[in-house]
């Protein structure tokens, strides 16, 4: 997993993690980070996949946009039924792992009474030892006693679960015949009438070939005490006090942007761009709580005035076929350009002094003569001024 400390690598995730052992729906659990600087990641490579189709394609509103990435995204809603009220419940049971992010290796085991780890390892006179104190295991020891726990898990409680047709662990949906819970049911059950021990290991990495034991990181393991757990364990939708804002920190950021659009003077004549609205955003894509615009915007502000578009923002889709020829950017040529632009920074209101606001560079990409078909890129016309004021003693910033 990729090792950010605020949701894959945060006190509340291995609490939720320890409640599925202690409640008996795991036996272990091994969760293992990626190093700093990886690029070889799952996310990783869907991340350059998305700029690659980017960098490949037509995007000029959000509709598009959201097309590149639809086929990665794996959930879009916001729901308060789904959404539980984890941080109330797994502290009453787990303490703070100490160091959480000196660590890369982490194994959780659910301990039935018959766990045997022997004497604790004995390490080379070189080890580095661990930043936190607690019980050395070898590698090899901690993973024979794992494999045994979903052993004796398997045959006492597995099979004759799916004999008795009441079997609701993990992969219940696939033997919809031996369970006695619905298919939607949670997998976390209400309560629960025993439970079981878990114990926490930690090393730095695969080099470590012993692990660091946690001592009592489960402050209680007895019934009462994790039913109380899990009766604060709770649908957001039953406690208006902790609703959460749609999207979070990033609902203004993400307002702001959807009050955009791509000017219709830089957009391909074959694409309609709603010009209000969700700038092309299709209402029906996200299955989120609505944001809610107030105006719109230009994403620049051209001085040249942009056609009305008489698309409505719901349209989802880059459609729209015209008969008319694209403009492209036009390409800079010293020997014609060179002159035509230093007749306008010499005249008013310039008067030779190079400007620096990217609205008055628009301005003069505007006045520039260009062939039919071709506008004028700001900044590329801006570079080629800055430039010219090493050459002409009569321009100046």
């Amino acid at each position: 997993m990729d090792s950010c400390p605020s949701t894959n690598k945060s006190q509340f995730f291995y609490g939720g993690l320890g409640l599925l052992l202690a409640c008996g729906l795991l036996d272990s659990a091994m969760v293992i980070y990626m190093v700093v600087g990886h690029t070889k990641f799952g996310p990783d490579l869907v991340a350059r996949a998305i700029a690659g189709r980017f960098n490949q394609s037509d995007v000029f509103n959000h509709a598009q946009l959201v097309n590149l990435m639809r086929p990665y995204a794996t959930a879009g809603a916001y729901d308060a039924e789904v959404l539980q009220t984890w941080k109330r419940g797994s502290h009453r049971l787990f303490a703070p792992i100490d160091h959480i992010m000196s660590y890369r290796s982490f194994l959780l085991l659910a301990d039935d009474g018959s766990v045997n780890l022997g004497e604790p390892a004995v390490v080379d006179q070189g080890f580095k030892t661990f930043p936190d104190p607690g019980l050395l295991v070898e590698d090899a020891v901690l993973q024979r006693e794992c494999k045994a726990a979903a052993a004796r898990s398997l045959h006492s409680h597995v099979l004759p679960s799916l004999r008795n047709k009441k079997y609701r662990g993990v992969g219940r949906s696939s033997m919809p015949g031996h369970t006695d819970s619905q298919s939607d049911a949670r997998l976390l059950p209400t309560t629960v009438s025993s439970c079981r021990r878990v114990r926490l290991f930690t090393r730095r990495s695969e080099a470590d070939k012993v692990w660091r034991e946690q001592q009592g990181w489960m402050t209680s393991y007895t019934v009462d005490r994790v039913n109380t757990a899990l009766a604060h364990i709770q649908p957001y939708s039953m406690h208006s006090d902790l609703g959460k804002m749609p999207y979070g920190a990033k609902a203004k950021s993400l307002r702001e942007q959807y009050e955009k659009f791509v000017p219709r003077m830089y957009t391909p004549d074959k694409y309609d761009v709603s010009a209000d609205g969700y700038s092309g955003m299709a209402a029906a894509v996200w299955r989120q709580e609505q944001i809610i615009t107030t105006t719109t915007m230009r994403a620049s502000n051209p001085d040249e005035t942009t056609r009305n578009n008489p698309r409505s923002s719901g349209d989802a889709a880059p459609i729209g076929e015209t008969n008319s020829v694209p403009k492209k950017k036009r390409r800079w040529k010293a020997t014609r350009d060179a002159d035509s632009l230093a007749a306008l920074l010499l005249g008013p209101p310039y008067n030779g002094k190079v400007p620096t606001a990217r609205a008055e560079w628009t301005k003069l990409a505007a006045a520039m003569s260009t062939s039919d078909g071709e506008l004028w890129d700001v900044e590329t016309l801006k570079k080629h001024g800055k430039a010219m004021v090493k050459k002409r003693e009569d321009l100046f910033l």
